[in-house]
C-alpha cells in the first residue's frame, strides 16, 4: 500500500464514521415501542434482518426470525473461503447469526435483536459460545446488531410511541421550560 492509498483509506473511514448513526439514534431504535400491529412490527423485523443478513427462517407463530450464520475473522470481515466454498476457520474466527423478535409492551410491540455467537478456538472439540452482554463479544457484533436496529426502526419510524412527558422526536422544549 501507497502512502497515498493509506492517506485516501484513512479519509474514506472518518467520513463513513462521521456520517453514521449518532448514539441516541441507536439507543432510540433499540428501545422504541411501536403503536402498529404485530404483523407489520413481524414484517418490519424481518425486512430490517433481511437488509443486514441472510434470513434462515421466520415465524409468523412465534414472531420470531433467524439469520444463516455467518463466519467473521475477529476483526469483524469475512473468512475467506476454499475452492469448495468452505470457510477457513482460524483461531479467534467467529460464526454469528441473529434473533429477531417481536416482544409485547402492554399494547404496543417492540423488538430484540440478539446476536448468538460461537468462537473457533484451537484445541477445542466445540465452538465456544460467547454471551450477550459478555466482555468477550468482539465489538464489530454490536455494531451488526445496531444495524438491524437501526433498519428495523427505519421501517416504522412513523409509528413510534413517545413515552408520557417526553418530547416527541424533533420537538423543542418552550422557551423558559
Amino acid at each position: 500500500m501507497t502512502l497515498r492509498s493509506i492517506g485516501l483509506f484513512v479519509l474514506a473511514t472518518l467520513l463513513l464514521v462521521a456520517c453514521g448513526p449518532s448514539s441516541a439514534q441507536i439507543k432510540s431504535a433499540r428501545t422504541a415501542r411501536y403503536n402498529a400491529s404485530a404483523s407489520e412490527v413481524f414484517q418490519a423485523a424481518v425486512a430490517g434482518l433481511k437488509d443486514n443478513q441472510q434470513v434462515d427462517k421466520a415465524d409468523p407463530v412465534t414472531s420470531t426470525a433467524y439469520s444463516k450464520g455467518r463466519w467473521y475473522e475477529g476483526d469483524g470481515t469475512y473468512v475467506a473461503k476454499d475452492a469448495n466454498d468452505k470457510p477457513i476457520v482460524r483461531n479467534g474466527s467467529v460464526v454469528v447469526s441473529f434473533e429477531v423478535k417481536v416482544v409485547p409492551d402492554g399494547e404496543h410491540f417492540g423488538v430484540e435483536v440478539i446476536p448468538h455467537v460461537q468462537q473457533h478456538r484451537d484445541g477445542y472439540a466445540a465452538l465456544f459460545t460467547i454471551e450477550p452482554g459478555s466482555e468477550l463479544m468482539p465489538g464489530f457484533i454490536i455494531g451488526l446488531t445496531d444495524s438491524i436496529y437501526l433498519s428495523i426502526h427505519g421501517r416504522l419510524k412513523g409509528n413510534v410511541v413517545v413515552p408520557s412527558g417526553a418530547a416527541a422526536p424533533g420537538a423543542t422544549a418552550p422557551a423558559g421550560a
